[in-house]
């Protein structure tokens, strides 16, 4: 074999060495670029955020007692009034003559009610007593007579048809006073039956009174207290018809939120957790408070099932208006110093959660954590890691256990 055969024998075989790792390396994935993140320590917050809305804690709506037409309001809403302070005017004619007629039947019921306690009427008392003595008097008159001339119709001295027609008149006479003396008591009847029927006329006019008196000064509708008008539901002329509120009247210094907390948020929800509220109609502007009062249980809202969740805020500027929708937020869980990791690197589901943890520098561990408190972008990792460790975050190429990487850290 001469020289240059050999030549190019060895030329094909380095060759060929060349083109079978050139094969390798083309066969062979190529390490992904991952991007990694450190274990820290530090504070932690978990929030629930959901709506709500602002009601006053003790709020008087002032209602209309009577049908009838608004003649002024002379203050807006959002007003701040004093106690006492005039917020409406109705029209109360008609409640004030249906008052002065009530009081002129209370004066005719008291007068029927004196006269029946004293037997009857006074003109018919007294001419039933004058009748009755006149003929008493005349009665015994003709008793007198009758008995003197029996005597003389003995003595021959007067006739019988006299002592007869004595003795008719007599008879007229006793009947006369039977008769006066059956209506006296009649009278007396009459009157019994007429002190009932007027004492009843007098409960009634008196409450008729107080009842009309209450509408006629319910007319001037004023504060029951200091605070906010906070509603106002009528204008001049409009007409309000009875149980109607007029007007609503709270201190809005320190009012409620009522928040829809959706059921599967309730777990740690506590008596005293910190809320903040916020309201589009006042953007950059929270209100703070603290869970008052906890669900007693779940209603439907919408198509969400919630649980009204009452929390108690200061707005002593008292700009957060009732029945106004808010944003509410509820801290239902606070850590400093925890262990945390992006809420992005903790994979599997509740009881089987694990992260992809950087061992040896360029490969990753399946290694199972126990979570605790979740803010919006973090949780709380109560074991499995320690402080500094690099954990994997979710890249576009899979990631699996035992997989080799180029960590690329960031912050």
């Amino acid at each position: 074999m001469t020289v240059r055969r050999r030549t190019w024998i060895g030329l094909g075989i380095a060759a060929s060495a060349v083109a079978v790792l050139l094969l390798g390396w083309a066969g062979r994935r190529p390490i992904p670029d991952v991007s990694v993140t450190r274990v820290q320590q530090r504070q932690i917050e978990s929030w629930i955020s959901t709506n709500g809305t602002v009601e006053p804690i003790q709020p008087f709506v002032l209602r209309a007692r009577l049908d009838t037409f608004v003649a002024s309001v002379p203050v807006v809403e959002g007003q701040t009034v004093r106690k006492g302070q005039l917020l409406a005017v109705l029209d109360g004619s008609t409640a004030r003559a249906q008052l002065a007629l009530a009081r002129q039947n209370l004066l005719a019921a008291r007068r029927q009610l004196e006269y029946a306690e004293a037997g009857g009427p006074p003109d018919v008392l007294a001419q039933l007593a004058s009748d009755i003595a006149k003929t008493q008097a005349s009665l015994d008159h003709l008793k007198s007579q009758n008995q003197a001339l029996e005597t003389l119709v003995r003595e021959h001295a007067a006739t019988r048809d006299e002592l007869a027609q004595n003795q008719l008149q007599l008879k007229q006479a006793e009947a006369n006073i039977e008769y006066l003396i059956a209506r006296k008591k009649d009278l007396a009847r009459q009157a019994a039956f007429s002190a009932e029927q007027a004492q009843l006329q007098i409960q009634q006019a008196v409450a008729q009174i107080r009842d009309l008196s209450e509408k006629v000064a319910s007319t001037r509708v004023v504060s029951p207290v200091d605070g906010t008008v906070y509603a106002l539901s009528f204008k001049p002329g409009d007409f309000v018809q009875i149980g109607q509120a007029v007007a609503s009247v709270a201190d809005l210094r320190h009012v409620r939120v009522r928040a829809y907390v959706d059921e599967v948020d309730l777990g740690p929800l506590a008596s005293g957790d910190y809320v903040r509220v916020q309201w589009d109609g006042l953007p950059g502007h929270t209100w703070k408070g603290s869970v008052e009062r906890l669900p007693k249980q779940v209603v439907p809202y919408g198509h969400r099932r919630v649980g009204d969740t009452i929390c108690s805020i200061n707005s002593l500027d008292q700009s957060l208006l009732p029945n106004t929708n808010v944003d509410v937020k509820i801290r239902v869980g606070q850590k400093t110093g925890a262990l945390v990791v992006p809420r992005a690197a903790i994979r599997g589901q509740e009881g089987d959660r694990y992260v992809l943890l950087v061992v040896n520098g360029d490969h990753l561990r399946r290694q199972p954590v126990q979570v605790g408190i979740a803010s919006s972008d973090r949780f709380e990792i109560r074991s499995g890691l320690t402080e500094g460790q690099l954990v994997a975050l979710p890249s576009a190429a899979p990631l699996s256990d035992g997989m080799e990487i180029h960590p690329v850290e960031v912050r």
